[in-house]
Formats: C-alpha cells, structure tokens, sequence
C-alpha cells in the first residue's frame, strides 16, 4: 500500500522527520539455548541465569522524553529503557534475556510521570546525580522485598543490575560545582557499590560509561527547533552545555574521561575483591557514542537533550554485545558496517 510511503514523505519534507533509524538495529534472531542449570558463582552466569533485572541512574534510565513531542508528551518511557524496558516487542535488554530465561523480573512497563521515585525494578529518578545513588539501592531493596516477594528468592535469584549516571554531574563542571568533580564521583560512586554489596545478594552489576555530553550541542546545532528551544526554554537543563561555549565543552568531556577512567578503576577493584556472589564490570558501550555522526534523530524530538527511542535501542545493542564481550576487548559505540548482534552459546558467560 502506498499511502503510508507518501504520508512519511510528506512528513520528512515537512517537519525534517525521519520514518526509522538511519543504522537500524537487526532483528534479535539468536537460537535458544538448553537451561543453563543453577550457577554458584557470578562469574559463571549465562544468560539463562538471570532471573532479576534492576536500573538506577538519572532521566536517561528513567526513559524521559525519548518520544516526547511538545506539549503533551512530558513523560518516562521506562517500558522502552535500552537496560530496563519490557514493553513487548521493544529493544531492550530484559526482552533479550527473556529469550533464555523464562519470566524474568523486574523490567519496567509503560511510561510514568516525571520525577517520581522509581517504578518496577527501574530506580532511576530524573535529575539524579551520582550522590543521589544510595536511596536508590533502598528502593531496589525495599521493592524487591514487598512488590517482588512471591516471584523473586531475595537471597538466591541471580540479578543483573544497570548503573548508567554521571550526566548531571557533568553539565554544571564549568562552574565549579562540587557536583562535578572527580572526588565527588569516585566517593560516591564507592558508597553506592558498597552498598549494593552489603544489601543485594547474588548481583552482577554493569557499570556503564559516558559519552561526550558535548556532542549534543553539535547535533542539536543542525536543527532550529533545537536552538531556539535552547536559547529561549530549556537553557538550564544542562548549563555547561547550552551556552554554546568552546570552553565549557571542552571542560564537560574533559570531565567524561575523568569519570569514565574512575569508573573503571573503580570496577576492576571491585571485581578484584574475588566475591563469588558479587562483581562489578565497567561497560564502555556507549561512551565513544559519536553524537554528531548519529545526528539529531538520536535525541529526544521533546528537548533535543535526552536520548531518543533510536538511541536508546542503539545502548541495547550495544551494553548486550559488551555483556559477552571479554574485559579489554568491549566495543565502545557503534560499528555501522558490523551490525551483528552476538548470539551466546552454551559456553558464553555473562563479562
């Protein structure tokens, strides 16, 4: 049928809109795999293993305007978070897992309204910076406890947790603020996995690094919606970022690669401590995220800030091929001529 063609043409001349990602993920076709048996270490987890899914971060974790268009659409796409999401049919991780694992727990449905504390197993809370990690670990408890008790064994059920934060931290670096700096990122950062340690058992915890929070600026530059709405509405939401400033870009990414390299040092000293219901792995996916390359159809079309449905299936691709790649060797954005998704075997663990 050929109206629906014609419709989106006429949207794409008109509103600079375009009808699918430009670099779409391929279809999730991995065979099936025996059941993997309980496993005794976290080291030895499949992907069959996991009956727990969980999230804490910020609004990118919390799905925030990644399909918004003004004004009625200010909401929280938690059903189609690339780590926490379980919207059927939508990229996510949980859908993924649920290709081995029968009835896995945890993942996020529907939207909700910004700002609240948390929803399903996903923590995140918009706004949050890494100081603000803790309460979440008490929320993931506390949930997993009452609204879980019947589906989830708090004690033996193997969980597998996302930490995607740092974005909020970063965008007022070029004042100054306490907020951003290093010393503030890497304390918190260890309150928050000491917690997790002493609170949740059985957890594999991915800890993901950030990309160039610069690069928005560059991408969101191409569009004239994206810079009034800038100049003139949001220019507070991120304010290292929307002055435009070469400085204060400059001095946010500096602030990535300080972040980044203390998230990696900080989960390979966690994962040295040899816990064998515990361990903490630095997942690079996303942080060589070229923005700019990507374009502005991977930001939200609600506030050219957030990440949009296609990046947010992009993040899938990518923290699911890093979850079976090994340590040293995980790709850190997107290879747009090998879009190949890996398919774990009955030999693959969980890294």
């Amino acid at each position: 049928m050929a109206f629906p063609k014609v419709l989106c043409l006429v949207v794409l001349l008109s509103a600079s809109v375009m009808c699918g990602p430009p670099y779409p993920i391929p279809p999730f076709d991995c065979p099936t795999l025996p059941n993997p048996g309980q496993a005794s270490n976290v080291r030895q987890l499949r992907a069959g293993n996991i009956k727990v899914v969980m999230a804490m971060g910020d609004s990118i974790t919390a799905g925030f305007a990644m399909k918004g268009h003004l004004p009625e659409d200010f909401l929280e796409y938690r059903g189609h978070v690339y780590s926490i999401g379980g919207d059927k049919s939508q990229i996510t991780i949980p859908n993924w897992l649920g290709h081995y694992a029968k009835d896995v727990q945890g993942a996020a449905k529907g939207d909700t309204r910004p700002l609240i504390k948390g929803a399903w197993l996903d923590a995140a809370v918009s706004g949050a910076r890494i100081e603000e990690m803790p309460p979440q670990v008490e929320y993931l408890v506390n949930t997993l406890r009452t609204e879980y008790n019947d589906t989830v064994d708090f004690e033996n059920d193997w969980k597998l947790l996302t930490l995607f934060i740092g974005a909020n931290n970063i965008c007022p670096s070029c004042t100054n603020s306490s907020h951003g700096w290093p010393t503030t990122f890497e304390s918190s950062l260890r309150q928050t996995l000491d917690k997790i340690h002493a609170e949740i058992p059985r957890v594999f915890v991915n800890m993901l690094t950030i990309f160039n929070i610069s690069g928005v600026w560059y991408a969101g530059q191409t569009k004239l919606y994206c810079r009034e709405l800038w100049q003139h509405v949001t220019q507070n939401e991120c304010g290292c970022l929307t002055t435009g400033n070469e400085t204060d870009l400059l001095l946010m990414d500096m602030h990535s690669v300080w972040f980044n390299a203390i998230t990696e040092k900080v989960a390979a000293e966690y994962a040295a401590l040899g816990d064998p219901e515990f361990t903490t792995v630095a997942q690079p996916g996303v942080s060589g995220f070229d923005i700019p390359f990507f374009g502005e159809h991977y930001l939200s079309d609600l506030d050219c800030f957030h990440p949009s449905l296609w990046a947010n299936q992009a993040f899938a691709f990518q923290i699911w091929n890093n979850m079976f790649q090994p340590v040293g060797r995980k790709s850190s954005t997107v290879d747009i001529h090998n879009m190949t998704i890996l398919c774990p075997d009955e030999n693959s663990y969980i890294q």
